[in-house]
């Protein structure tokens, strides 16, 4: 027995909530799940729950906006759940290199780009999770820190120590990393002799 028809004014307000915020949801999966492929089937998730619980959703949009990305990390914690034997970034990344033409300069700039990319998903892993939470939360999804707070369920002050603790670490992690060695016109080396 499935759920229950909603209410024509409901149904409305839930597409509006859709609508609104569907784009956001998109974005804080993919920059969560590798392959970014996967971000599509949890956002599917994500819908079919709220179209199934419609008649909670919250009536103001900011509510609603919380509602559903606490729905969106939910869905993402039972993937993360389920995909713990998945492929680590790292050995993606690495047969994306292997796989991708890089001798134009714009093929370098991507490269480099993602290698620094790596290099920031690295030292989050490397933070306590519900700090680099935080900081995904505000950095690349464009939370204010009450609101990432309100998202993650702690105190407002709470969240402020916590950021800049983890700004401070995450800072010291990126500092203390290895650098990809470069060659002598600028680009790494690896990318200079055509070897990715």
């Amino acid at each position: 027995m499935g759920p229950r028809p909603l209410p024509e004014e409901l149904r409305a307000w839930v597409e509006i909530v859709v609508q609104d915020n569907a784009d956001d949801l998109l974005r804080y999966l993919a920059r969560r799940v590798r392959p970014r492929e996967d971000a599509a089937d949890l956002l599917g998730k994500v819908l079919l729950i709220l179209w199934e619980k419609g008649a909670r959703v919250p009536t103001t949009d900011e509510a609603a906006r919380m509602w559903c990305f606490g729905i969106a990390r939910n869905v993402l914690r039972e993937h993360r759940r389920r995909a713990l034997k998945s492929l680590d970034l790292a050995d993606a990344l690495r047969h994306h290199l292997r796989d991708a033409p890089s001798r134009v300069d714009s093929a370098d700039a991507i490269v480099e780009a993602a290698m620094r990319a790596d290099g920031v998903r690295a030292a989050l892993r490397r933070l306590d999770e519900r700090e680099a939470e935080l900081l995904m939360l505000i950095y690349w999804d464009d939370f204010a820190i009450a609101e990432a707070a309100r998202l993650l369920r702690i105190n407002e002050s709470t969240a402020r120590t916590r950021h800049m603790r983890a700004l401070r670490r995450l800072e010291a992690l990126l500092e203390s990393a290895p650098q990809p060695p470069l060659a002598h016109n600028g680009r790494s080396a690896a990318t200079a002799r055509g070897t990715t």
